[in-house]
């Protein structure tokens, strides 16, 4: 009788168990499909890779912690690729000349004896394989910009979300690194635009506090939320200790920086602070607002006399270049008594649109930038030399235009705030390259002859 009455009792209990297994099997499934569109894109978040990722099988050397590669490719030569299409400048990026392509094999236009025809070059994009490779430049702007795309998607929910309400995506994707960063420029009017066009790719705007009644730019402000990434770019109006009556700018009017750092900017106010309690990467420069003053300067105060100052195309005379060094180099070290151990670099100076013999200065300024950048430490920031005479992508006389010479402006920056950020990126073959400013620092101050 026992062994009868079990078989019913086990068959109930089997369909119970069954039942009860199921039920959580729809649960687990109806669950997951209503996740909220936050947790949903966290948990999604790991399918987002870096396929611009470089990949090698090298290996660090154990004994001193560095594989030895310190090469810094945006100092490298090496070739601008702008796609033809004014619709793909997102492509733009920047190629030193590998192995790979130095190597390559010879076109068929290069053969020689010429077997007759015409010699036809035709506007043909890059081959695939030259993008390819451990030496060529991460594509920042593209994983960030895609990145920020989908944080944003997720917070849809939400109006005007703001860095906390993204803090729990912060390592999604790879990008932990960047989060709460500060980017700082002391210079001009072009990075300023530069800055404020990489923020318009994430969907952003540049602020613009009234810091006076007549200057509108002192100081321009760009956060980016779903990074809590802040662009602060403070206006220089160049080296003169005093407003001349001569100065051609009327909106400008405070032109020491000593006064402009006091009265205008007062940076240690702003919000300019990185993890580290320290902006995380500077900018400087100074020249075109200097060159422009001398060029009027002479010809107003020497007007009529037959002498060099009269003209604008020309050098700087020694008067001037003396001039020039001291008060750079009171800027400069304003700036490191004001930020030490703060990751520096000289951003390269821009030509103008329409350039020639005008512009002999802003070579001159340039390299004396250089040299005091690599006597007080900091590195140089090649962008300028780069888009040099790229004066069909200019939005006007003097400023490169929104577009691929500012997204070149962002895959830069990014480049060196992952350097200066520790991110461990670019695999063994980057190694040290990305694991603290300090790591490549000494084999990359140098001027290095340009």
């Amino acid at each position: 009788m026992a062994v009868a009455t079990a078989g019913p009792a086990y068959k109930l209990w089997f369909l119970s168990t069954g039942i009860v297994f199921l039920f959580f099997l729809l649960f687990a499934f109806y669950t997951d499909s209503i996740k909220s569109p936050l947790d949903y894109a966290h948990a999604k978040a790991a399918e987002f890779c870096s396929d611009s990722a470089p990949q090698t099988t090298a290996e660090a050397d154990p004994k001193d912690g560095k594989f030895g590669n310190c090469k810094d490719p945006y100092r490298r030569p090496g070739y601008l690729y702008v796609p033809a299409e004014t619709e793909r400048y997102r492509e733009t990026r920047w190629l030193p000349f590998t192995d790979k392509f130095l190597n390559s094999d010879d076109p068929e236009t290069a053969e020689y004896p010429h077997q007759g025809g015409d010699l036809i070059f035709n506007d043909t994009d890059v081959p695939r394989t030259f993008f390819k490779g451990s030496d060529i430049p991460i594509e920042w702007m593209k994983l960030a910009v895609k990145e920020n795309k989908r944080r944003k998607e997720a917070m849809a929910h939400i109006t005007n979300a703001t860095a906390e309400d993204y803090h729990r995506m912060k390592d999604d994707a790879e990008f932990g690194w960047l989060w709460g960063r500060r980017v700082v420029s002391f210079g001009d009017s072009i990075d300023r635009r530069a800055a404020r066009y990489v923020c318009h790719e994430f969907g952003h705007d540049m602020a613009f506090p009234k810091l006076h009644p007549i200057e509108k730019w002192p100081m321009g402000v760009c956060h980016i939320p779903a990074f809590n990434l802040t662009f602060t770019a403070f206006h220089s109006a160049g080296g003169f200790t005093y407003r001349p009556d001569w100065f051609w700018y009327k909106e400008m009017r405070i032109i020491p920086f000593e006064r402009r750092w006091e009265e205008l900017w007062q940076p240690h106010e702003r919000d300019i602070q990185g993890p580290n309690g320290r902006p995380d990467l500077i900018l400087w420069q100074n020249g075109l607002w200097d060159q422009r003053g001398f060029q009027v300067g002479g010809q107003k105060l020497h007007e009529g006399q037959n002498v060099t100052l009269n003209g604008r195309h020309r050098k700087m005379v020694w008067d001037e270049l003396h001039f020039f060094l001291a008060r750079t180099k009171k800027y400069a070290e304003m700036l490191i008594r004001e930020f030490p151990d703060t990751p520096m670099m000289w951003r390269s100076l821009t030509y103008h649109q329409k350039t020639g013999s005008g512009d002999i200065m802003v070579v001159e300024m340039d390299r004396l930038g250089r040299a005091l950048a690599e006597q007080y430490g900091h590195e140089v920031f090649e962008w300028g030399r780069i888009i040099s005479l790229m004066g069909s992508w200019y939005e006007d006389g003097t400023h490169p235009g929104e577009g691929a010479l500012t997204w070149l402006w962002g895959n830069m920056i990014l480049e060196y705030l992952a350097r200066s950020a520790k991110s461990k990126l670019g695999g063994d073959y980057r190694f040290p390259y990305f694991d603290g400013w300090e790591r490549c620092h000494d084999e990359l101050v140098a001027w290095g002859g340009r």
